[in-house]
């Protein structure tokens, strides 16, 4: 019994230590981004068209003035939307160190398609955009589902029922998400904690976990703290608590003779370059509450692994700058805040002195009317030749005055409705120098920008002032690269499973499955694997592939102008295929066929007859026949010739011994005879002396 109340004591105090920190965590982050936040809700409002100071409008409104709202930054901010929706990110794979290699880099790419086109990418992305352009910044995450749930017997039993998949999920309100606060900006992946918060209905949370505490009351009887920002009236705040792990392993040292050993088994006598200690990143998830762990590992006394090194958050940021030691972010809102505010008062106050002055302008005598009343009544809204009045009126004495002429007054201050609109004026040209948005239809600009080329200058210049929106977006992207390169070897590890792969285009490709049959681009058959290589990741943001297409188009146009007619016509079917109208692949395809056979190639040949096609093989096989009997009577020739020359050569080699010994003979009986010749010539002279 005591043994089993230490451990439950361990387990409390494991869970309390636990909890502690992840809440100290959170209120770090809440602490450090709370400016940031005060002013990012303001940017939201404002786009929200609450651009009104409280005070001012509730004032403007009890005196009975306008407070309106001329909305002046939906349109920049929608255009910048705009832009980064029209483009499409592509993620670019490539092998790393000697275990990666190129065909598979191009899979790692093709399936990388797949789960953006399967897992909602696209909404993920763009919804925090929309927050990075407006706020400063925007989150999406990364997470694992299963692939197949068991509903009534239509998916399969088996291991694919294990089989999860990578999804996005859109955070449709940045303020729910706190990061670590000590992590650099531009380096995501060393982010050591994240924090995703949610409020879940009553009646849900209780269905999800029915043991789990779901009031402050009860939350307060089990850990004496009360929590009434964790549990308010009507609901249960739930968080996703990501934090790494960090494990270091035994210490390595690196040899003079470049081998790298661990540290306590290094050689009497060798020399160490350097140590050092490893260490590996483990990144845990659990789902909590302030007073107890929802999901976790098996004792819920900490969080579950996840499968990949990096926390799956990713965050897009708009400006940053760093002001006095603290990180700033902002959207296109802020700079535009004060000017908006501004413009709405001066159109307020412009329609305000429009409105406030009377609908009669005629000033006359009481009494001029007399008689001509519906007259007067009518003349508002009714057109008169002329207009009737009574130039004699009786006075309560009895007698008879003399009426002035009725005369028109103008109740308006023209100069301050003239400065009204010279004010509004330069607040539409400063919002247009502030968000660098080209506006076409401005009327001071109607002597201006005529040509096309003017035009497109303007644009130009409007969206290089949006580069480092789309900078900071392909920023993100690459740490969701990292994230997807991490995680798809070992989610889609199972032997046979299944691996759909998209082109670049958006194409259907032939399906690969892990450790089946793999037939690489040039030829060589294998057994697909992820392997253990390295890769490394790029993200380029262009145009959409519908937007180089056209691009295509008129590029090849333009060029189809300055070639010779032979020339054009080559590059004409790729121009026509390109081309966003109905018909056009099978236009590009009759336009290839008219090209000279040399310029084709050979897929675009057309089919011959069956009958034709049975000829020529019957003709190749005639002369495959005739081609072995040529072969065999060379070959008899062959050994014919080599039995010839053999004879011959045996022939040639006895006359030409026969020939050296003749010679030898005939050198030998010369050299005797001179050798006789001088013995000969020695006697006479031996003779002569003696």
């Amino acid at each position: 019994m005591f043994l089993l109340g230490a451990l439950v004591a361990d387990r409390s105090d494991a869970v309390a230590a636990f909890l502690r920190l992840a809440c100290d965590r959170w209120r770090s982050a809440d602490t450090f981004e709370a400016p940031q936040r005060r002013e990012a809700k303001i940017d939201i409002q404002f786009a929200n068209l609450d651009q009104w100071d409280t005070i001012l409008k509730n004032a403007r409104e009890s005196a009975g003035k306008f407070a309106l709202v001329i909305d002046q930054i939906g349109e920049p901010l929608r255009q910048l939307i705009g832009q980064q929706r029209q483009a499409r990110p592509a993620i670019q794979v490539s092998p790393v160190d000697s275990g990666a290699d190129i065909d598979t880099a191009e899979v790692y790419q093709q399936f990388i398609r797949h789960v953006e086109a399967t897992g909602h990418a696209k909404v993920a992305r763009d919804e925090a955009f929309k927050y990075a352009a407006t706020a400063g910044w925007g989150c999406y995450r990364m997470l694992l589902e299963w692939e197949h749930d068991q509903t009534g017997g239509r998916d399969p039993i088996g291991p694919e029922l294990f089989d999860q998949c990578i999804k996005y999920q859109a955070i449709e309100d940045p303020f729910t998400v706190y990061l670590d606060p000590a992590c650099p900006l531009h380096e995501p992946w060393k982010m050591r904690f994240a924090v995703i918060t949610e409020d879940i209905p009553k009646e849900e949370f209780t269905r999800r976990w029915p043991e789990a505490i779901a009031t402050n009351a009860d939350a307060f009887a089990a850990t004496g703290v009360s929590m009434p920002e964790w549990f308010p009236e009507i609901s249960v705040k739930v968080a996703d608590y990501y934090y790494v792990d960090y494990e270091e392993q035994p210490e390595v040292a690196q040899l003079a003779d470049g081998r790298v050993v661990q540290a306590t088994q290094v050689p009497a006598g060798a020399t160490v370059v350097q140590r050092r200690t490893p260490v590996i990143r483990k990144v845990k998830l659990a789902k909590m509450t302030g007073a107890e762990i929802l999901e976790g590992n098996d004792d819920k006394t900490a969080g579950r692994d996840w499968p990949g090194q990096y926390i799956p958050l990713i965050r897009v940021h708009g400006e940053s700058l760093i002001v006095e030691g603290k990180r700033t972010l902002r959207g296109v809102v802020r700079a535009m805040r004060d000017l908006g505010r501004a413009y709405n008062f001066e159109v307020s106050e412009l329609l305000g002195e429009l409105t406030s002055a009377p609908k009669s302008h005629v000033l006359m005598p009481n009494g001029a009317q007399k008689g001509h009343e519906k007259q007067w009544n009518q003349s508002p809204s009714k057109t008169f030749p002329y207009l009737l009045y009574e130039p004699h009126i009786l006075t309560a004495a009895g007698g008879i005055l003399q009426t002035p002429e009725p005369k028109v007054a103008h109740f308006t201050d023209a100069a301050k409705i003239q400065a009204l609109v010279v004010a509004i004026q330069q607040i539409k040209t400063d919002l247009r120098s502030v968000t660098g948005w080209y506006d076409p239809t401005d009327p001071s600009r109607r002597n201006t920008d005529q040509s096309g080329r003017a035009i497109l200058a303007r644009k130009e210049a409007q969206n290089e002032g949006a580069v480092n929106y789309k900078e900071n977006y392909a920023e993100a992207l690459l740490y969701e690269a990292l994230i997807q390169l991490d995680l798809i070897p070992k989610v889609y590890a199972r032997l046979q499973r299944v691996l759909r792969l998209i082109g670049e285009e958006g194409e259907e490709l032939p399906s690969l499955s892990v450790g089946g049959p793999w037939k690489k681009k040039k030829g060589a058959e294998g057994i697909f694997a992820w392997g253990a290589g390295r890769y490394d990741v790029a993200v380029s943001i262009g145009a959409s592939y519908l937007t180089r297409r056209q691009e295509a188009t008129d590029q090849g146009l333009e060029l189809m102008k300055i070639l010779q007619p032979p020339q054009a016509a080559v590059i004409a079917p790729t121009v026509v295929s390109n081309m966003d109208m109905p018909g056009s692949r099978q236009l590009a395809e009759k336009l290839k066929k008219m090209l000279p056979p040399e310029l084709q190639e050979e897929g675009d040949q057309p089919a011959l007859p069956p009958a034709v096609q049975q000829q020529l093989r019957q003709a190749e096989q005639i002369i495959e026949v005739l081609t072995k009997e040529l072969n065999s009577k060379n070959d008899l020739i062959e050994k014919d010739q080599l039995k010839i020359d053999s004879a011959e050569r045996i022939k040639l080699a006895e006359l030409r011994t026969q020939h050296e010994t003749k010679m030898a003979e005939l050198a030998s009986h010369e050299r005797i005879a001179a050798m006789n010749n001088e013995a000969k010539l020695r006697l006479e002279e031996l003779k002569l002396r003696g």
